[in-house]
């Protein structure tokens, strides 16, 4: 591996920590912050079904009740495919949320940030090459 490589996905890994630890959950009064919201997709998919409309719809519901809060869409995948690969289809997939909560549920787009992580940032640590439902996710954090 060159020491481009190693350094990008040490940038990457680095900034996606930083996202994430923006994201913490914090104690509120009210509204609670940092919830998540996972929407699953199956192996090299983007498409959402019935299940994912119902939570990219309670999200938007709980973001027209408060209109402090935003989301932030969090696209990642598993290890099965490339890192390249990987890459690609997080952002593919942070994108079909972010567009569900913006054009039809019609949350203002700058109350809603998209990041995607690819393989960089499981959900649960595997080996390459496996399948993972949990790491096949875009998380809806809620802030």
């Amino acid at each position: 591996m060159s020491d481009t490589t190693v350094t990008r996905r040490f940038a990457a890994a680095a900034g996606a920590m930083s996202i994430l630890a923006a994201y913490a959950p914090k104690a509120h009064a009210q509204e609670p912050k940092g919830m998540i919201y996972p929407v699953s997709f199956p192996s090299g998919s983007i498409e959402l079904h019935l299940a994912d409309h119902e939570t990219i719809r309670a999200v938007a519901s709980k973001m027209a009740q408060n209109p402090n809060l935003t989301a932030m869409v969090l696209g990642k995948a598993d290890t099965v495919g490339s890192d390249e690969y990987n890459d690609h289809l997080s952002w593919k997939r942070a994108s079909v949320v972010f567009e569900d909560l913006v054009f039809n549920n019609k949350v203002p787009a700058t109350r809603v940030h998209m990041h995607w992580t690819g393989e960089k940032m499981l959900t649960v640590p595997t080996g390459d090459n496996a399948p993972d439902l949990l790491n096949r996710v875009v998380e809806i954090i809620l802030e």
